[in-house]
């Protein structure tokens, strides 16, 4: 079975550990026996003398049987100690294994792109890295140790039964073929349930984790009755899918347990024949009765085994499918390292599609280093597209994009990405104090860094007025903040970092005209000047810029400063018509 193989590749140095549980199980299992041993030899050679034969002194018969008991209590202790440490292993190795998945699991998310978040459901993510790791460890801590706990005791209870009768045994053995044919039956029927179930566990979270994240959304538009019957509409799917696996559990397991119970009873009443007919002494039925357990057992546990094992397989199969999930962006197995990373900026004939449609094409861009440039365009145009290039967030698909002269895709991702502060359009904050959120970037940094850097965005001064100033925890993604206040945050995260390069994606769209000023004016006054670049729709934001480009259906179509733009009068110009509101509402509607 390839998903057993799998998982067990990631025990490492913990396979000693486990295997020696499994050892452990063996000399557990045989020690039992031993037991039973010891009890039939004292029936036979201890307790049948003395009932044959009266006049046998009790002290004699303590003085035989004495020793037994001694060496029966010392084997029960050691087989109990046995039992304790092998539990003891197989935790530590399985519990080893579930932290180095989820670690795993977790890196392999950090380094997955755009593309492949709106190819996966946040909740299907969550379940595969949670709920689906648990079976995994289930599988490693409980199922794979009762299979080979079965396997030893099926092996053992054989070799001692046919040690002391063969038809006895063959006995024991006729429904065992029955057994294995009903358990199969039940793992093929019970596979597919267990898939559609974890699959519609996976969307269940999604809902859930939908609702919360915009509750504000579903409460302002007053949809809560939507919403809960959403939920309990996919709620009503995963119980019957749920309810559809307990049935066939219901039907088959009665089924594995009649046979294990009837082979149990036939220990006895075959057993019980072969001593009347002088076939095996009483002692040797002690055996049989003693020890047919250990044949009853796994026939008993067959069928959780097999409901486990399945379980198992579905949800391996949807780890390893995270797991081997390919990464696009990565840093080179050789990557340029730089001392020093100055901030030109270049886009050589960067182009860029997505699923054959065009994001950007040849677009050409000369930044040099320190200088500040806007970018401005319509909806959709492929403005903040233009920095997921630089970033590495995406790759461009022809021409190149260069920092310092160099390409993107030779620097190693973390240092180029170290080397540019942004502050995104859509704004995350942690649920952490303010200046964790903005120190996030470079948790080492001095605290006054933070200050002054929150002084920059304009947010020292209700940062300050907060019941626990800077050491407030910000509710999550910053609820309780308004749309102004957690802008200033974000941008004070990325002015923290003293990169080389600062993108600025509509940072200022939520806060007033005397603040952006008041913000730009800090900038400008930084005694470390980035290269800047500021996506924004306010002429406001980027009139001050060296040089504006116009971003139009991912293709640059005017370029050059405020007063160059003007004289164009082309999109910007119209542009800045409307927000002076020198023209008229139609003319408006022309021009978008």
């Amino acid at each position: 079975m390839h998903e057993a193989k799998w998982i067990f590749s990631f025990l490492g140095r913990s396979k000693y550990k486990l295997y020696s549980a499994y050892v452990m199980s063996l000399l557990f299992n045989a020690l039992l026996a031993a037991n039973t041993v010891i009890i039939s030899r004292i029936a036979d050679d201890v307790l049948t003398p003395m009932f044959e034969n009266h006049q046998i002194p009790t002290s004699e018969v303590m003085r035989q049987m004495l020793p037994l008991l001694i060496l029966a209590l010392v084997i029960g202790v050691t087989a109990a100690i046995f039992r304790f440490l092998s539990n003891i292993f197989r935790e530590q190795a399985s519990q080893k294994v579930t932290f180095d998945l989820r670690n795993a699991l977790y890196q392999k998310l950090g380094l997955q792109t755009r593309d492949f978040f709106l190819s996966n459901r946040s909740g299907d993510l969550i379940n595969k890295c949670s709920g689906d790791v648990d079976v995994c460890n289930h599988f490693l801590c409980w199922v794979s140790f009762a299979m080979v706990d079965a396997i030893v005791m099926l092996v053992i209870v054989l070799i001692v039964f046919f040690s002391v009768s063969w038809k006895f045994t063959l006995c024991e053995m006729a429904l065992a073929p029955l057994a294995c044919i009903i358990a199969l039956r039940m793992g093929k029927v019970v596979r597919p349930i267990f898939g559609d179930a974890r699959q519609q566990l996976s969307r269940l979270n999604t809902v859930v984790q939908e609702n919360i994240a915009g509750n504000r959304v579903v409460r302002a538009f007053a949809r809560e009755p939507f919403e809960i019957e959403k939920f309990h509409k996919e709620n009503d799917e995963y119980f019957e899918l749920q309810l559809k696996a307990n049935k066939t559990w219901v039907t088959y397991s009665p089924l594995l347990e009649t046979v294990a119970n009837t082979i149990n009873a036939t220990a006895v009443i075959v057993g019980s024949l072969l001593a009347i007919a002088g076939q095996i002494t009483v002692g040797q039925l002690v055996i049989f009765t003693g020890m047919s357990w250990m044949l009853n057992a796994p026939m008993a546990q067959l069928g959780f085994l097999i409901n486990d094992l399945q379980r198992f397989r579905v949800s391996c199969e949807r780890v390893r499918e995270l797991y081997d999930s390919s990464v696009e962006i990565k840093s080179p197995e050789k990557p340029v390292i730089m001392e020093e990373i100055k901030g030109e900026v270049d886009f050589d004939h960067a182009t860029l599609t997505f699923d054959g449609n065009p994001i950007l094409t040849d677009i050409n861009m000369h930044i040099p280093e320190g200088s500040t440039i806007g970018i401005m365009g319509p909806t959709g145009s492929g403005k903040s597209t233009l920095f997921n290039l630089l970033t590495r967030f995406v790759d461009v698909r022809s021409g190149s994009v260069k920092v310092d002269g160099i390409d993107v895709r030779l620097y190693d991702l973390n240092q180029l990405r170290r080397n540019i502060g942004i502050a995104l359009q859509d704004v995350f904050l942690f649920s952490d104090t303010v200046e964790s959120n903005i120190a996030y970037g470079c948790p080492d940094t001095p605290v006054e860094n933070v200050y002054a850097s929150a002084e920059d965005a304009d947010a020292d001064d209700f940062v300050r007025k907060l019941p626990d100033g800077y050491d407030t925890i910000v509710g999550e993604r910053g609820m309780g903040l308004s749309g102004g206040q957690k802008q200033r945050l974000a941008l004070a995260r990325a002015l923290a970092m003293n990169a080389p390069i600062l993108i600025l994606d509509d940072t200022t769209s939520a806060v007033d005209l005397e603040t952006e000023q008041y913000i730009q004016g800090r900038l400008r006054a930084r005694q470390k000047k980035a290269t800047t670049l500021i996506v924004a729709q306010r002429i406001s934001s980027v009139k001050n810029a060296d040089c504006i480009y116009i971003l139009e259906n991912g293709r640059i179509t005017e370029s050059g400063t405020h007063k160059e733009l003007l004289e164009k009068k082309g999109y910007y110009y119209h542009i800045y018509q409307i927000q002076q509101g020198n023209v008229s509402a139609a003319e408006s509607e022309v021009t978008k």
